[in-house]
């Protein structure tokens, strides 16, 4: 899990996680981060857009970044009858076939996000996933695409995309591998203090999901800026150049004040 960037969900808080462990500065609320979600998410997934979909209940939320699309939240039933109209537990898009994986108790749907609706054949048993539990509070693939991993409560499931099988020797602990978290930070975690001040989640997980830690915007301005400084770089050599002809056609007393170095007048 080393190098995987996870935000963490439950309640009205979030935290970051990076390299398996907890990043300053959290928890923090989240309506600071995402403006306009309410707390106690029920499941979340990113878009082949790049978007990310929050679900509560009968309804669902789109974002980009941070900032909500406008007119959300909509109604689960937008996005088709062959849905749990009452909520979902689970979402897992799953690049490798192009598709989302919505899990509801025990069944779960294969979506076709352009066509709307699910794949014939669906709801089908969650027992097609060896060894991971009803009603999944999420799941997410890793980023080399072998394993998907399930949790629920404060435990997880690492399950083989190959094979089609959870690991031998799981669930294993949240808060412990994801959070590094040692036995007394687990044991601090179970005490009801004041939840303002608490540093690790009190009660079960909601949600899990994969986050960038840049945002696409920032990835732009990345290779918009190098890209201009080239320019820049190639505009100040061509002139240097042109100087330089010039000078060899001028008098001898005009040469004599362009022998100067490039660094002392630039």
């Amino acid at each position: 899990m080393s190098n995987v960037r996870l935000v963490v969900l439950q309640d009205r808080w979030f935290w970051r996680l990076r390299n398996n462990k907890v990043q300053e500065g959290y928890p923090m609320q989240i309506d600071q981060f995402w403006k306009g979600l309410p707390p106690r998410i029920d499941a979340a997934y990113e878009r082949s857009d790049g978007k990310f979909v929050f679900f509560k209940g009968d309804k669902f939320w789109v974002f980009r970044e941070v900032t909500a699309e406008p007119g959300y939240p909509h109604s689960l039933v937008e996005l088709g009858n062959c849905l749990p109209k009452d909520g979902i537990d689970t979402a897992l898009r799953w690049e490798p076939v192009g598709k989302t994986y919505f899990f509801k108790g025990d069944q779960y749907w294969r979506y076709n996000e352009e066509k709307r609706t699910a794949d014939p054949g669906y709801p089908k048993p969650i027992t097609v996933w060896k060894g991971i539990p009803d009603a999944p509070q999420g799941a997410f693939i890793s980023r080399e695409g072998y394993y998907t991993f399930f949790y629920k409560g404060k435990e997880y499931w690492k399950f083989d995309n190959q094979k089609l099988t959870v690991e031998p020797g799981y669930p294993k602990s949240i808060l412990r591998d994801w959070m590094g978290c040692d036995q007394s930070d687990m044991e601090r975690s179970g005490s009801k203090g004041n939840r303002g001040d608490r540093q690790l989640p009190l009660d079960d997980v909601d949600i899990m999901v994969t986050i960038n830690d840049v945002p696409t915007t920032v990835n732009a301005i990345a290779v918009v800026i190098p890209c201009i400084l080239s320019l820049c770089i190639l505009v100040l050599v061509y002139t240097i150049f042109q100087f330089k002809n010039k000078g060899v056609q001028q008098n001898t007393m005009t040469q004599h004040y362009y022998k100067y170095p490039v660094q002392e007048w630039v």
